[in-house]
């Protein structure tokens, strides 16, 4: 295994997070208090990039169905919100027909949502070397 070089420390402010790609892969690098920790960047509900979701303390949430996983683990702590919340709201000047057809496409979208299992993200090594980034793969 060896160590490769994905960012400057600068990059990765405290509470953020970066996509890189290193060694064939997509991986999402989070600033924690000043600690950084690597996973893989895809959530394997939607293949949502990790790194364009928000993290709070070491929780990183996905951007698309709201996931989360702990970056200093990869443990998925919580999986997708699947909820068609104001949707409804959206067709109310359509005739009733067409509520209906509408309502039951977004149930049937979110059936099958229902079924996509979300996995734990694997973890990866990090290294700080002066102002570089380095993770072990």
């Amino acid at each position: 295994m060896s160590f490769f070089k994905v960012a400057k420390v600068s990059e990765i402010p405290v509470g953020t997070m970066k996509h890189v790609e290193a060694g064939g892969k997509e991986l999402c690098i989070a600033n924690v208090n000043g600690k950084f920790y690597a996973m893989d960047d895809r959530c394997g509900h939607e293949n949502a990039r990790l790194s364009r979701g928000s993290l709070m303390d070491a929780i990183a949430t996905c951007p698309m169905h709201s996931s989360q996983f702990d970056v200093t683990t990869g443990k998925l702590m919580s999986g997708p919100v699947l909820e068609l919340g104001g949707l409804k709201e959206m067709f109310t000047g359509c005739p009733e027909k067409v509520k209906k057809a509408v309502a039951q496409m977004f149930e049937g979208i979110a059936e099958e949502q229902r079924l996509i299992k979300t996995y734990d993200q694997q973890v990866y090594e990090v290294n700080v070397d002066g102002s570089d980034v380095l993770i072990q793969m």
